[in-house]
C-alpha cells in the first residue's frame, strides 16, 4: 500500500527535494505540497495523507505551528505529523510533540535517508527524531514557556498586532499583553530606552532559538 504524504514548507526549494526524493520511493507519494501554513488542515482534509510533513518558520503566513498541530491531532488522529525544521530548541521539540507531532527532523539531517525512514517509521505507528533533538524531549528547566506563550511571542514576530493576535488565539487583547509581559519576564528581557518590550521580546527569543531569525 501507498503512504499518501503531504508537505508544508515556505522554501521551494525543499519542496522541490521532497518532491524528487520521493520520486524515487514507489511505496510513498507526495500528493500534495503548499508554501502557507495556513493551508496545513484544508490539505489534509482534500488529500486524506497518511503522513504530514510540516515546516515551523512560515515567514510571510499567519502560522502558529504548535496551535495547528494540536487542531490537526484532535481533528484528524490517523494522520501523523513529522516536523521538519531548521530549529533545534528543546522547547519547540517538547511542545510539538505534546501538541501531536510524532516526529522531528532537522532539515542539515541527511535527506535521502532520513525522510523515507521517518515517513514508513511513522506509517507504522512509530517515532522519528533526528539524534540532534531526541535528548530535548524531556523538559528539565522549569522556566521555560507555556505552550501559549511561545504562540504569542512566535505570532508577534510575524509582525501582527495584538488585536490580531487576539482573534487568532480567541483571547482578549489585553490577555495578549499580559502574556507578553509575562514573556518578558520569564525571558529575562532587559529594558532598553528606545526599545519596546515586543521588539525587546522577539529580539531575545531570537537570541534563544526559540523563534525563527529573520
Amino acid at each position: 500500500m501507498t503512504i499518501r504524504v503531504i508537505a508544508i514548507d515556505d522554501h521551494h526549494l525543499i519542496l522541490k527535494a521532497l518532491t524528487d526524493l520521493l520520486k524515487g520511493y514507489p511505496d510513498i507519494e507526495l500528493v500534495a505540497t503548499s508554501n502557507q501554513g495556513s493551508q496545513l488542515l484544508k490539505l489534509v482534509r482534500d488529500n486524506k495523507p497518511d503522513v504530514a510533513i510540516v515546516d515551523l518558520g512560515m515567514t510571510a503566513d499567519t502560522f502558529d505551528p504548535i496551535s495547528t498541530v494540536k487542531t490537526l491531532h484532535e481533528q484528524h488522529p490517523n494522520v501523523k505529523v513529522l516536523i521538519l525544521t531548521g530549529y533545534d530548541d528543546g522547547l519547540w521539540v517538547r511542545e510539538l510533540v505534546k501538541a501531536g507531532a510524532s516526529g522531528y527532523m532537522l532539515k542539515s539531517d541527511d535527506f535521502s535517508l532520513s525522510i523515507p525512514q521517518a515517513i514508513r517509521a511513522l506509517y507504522m505507528g512509530g517515532k522519528f527524531f533526528s539524534p540532534a533533538v531526541a535528548d530535548k524531549i524531556v523538559d528539565n528547566d522549569l522556566d521555560k514557556l507555556t505552550p501559549r506563550e511561545l504562540s504569542v511571542l512566535n505570532l508577534l514576530s510575524q509582525g501582527l498586532s495584538t488585536d490580531t493576535i487576539a482573534k487568532n488565539l480567541g483571547v482578549s487583547e489585553k490577555r495578549v499583553r499580559n502574556v507578553l509581559v509575562i514573556i518578558c519576564d520569564k525571558l529575562a528581557v532587559d529594558r532598553v530606552e528606545g526599545v519596546s518590550p515586543r521588539v525587546a521580546a522577539i529580539n531575545k527569543g531570537r537570541e534563544l532559538g526559540l523563534i525563527p531569525k529573520e
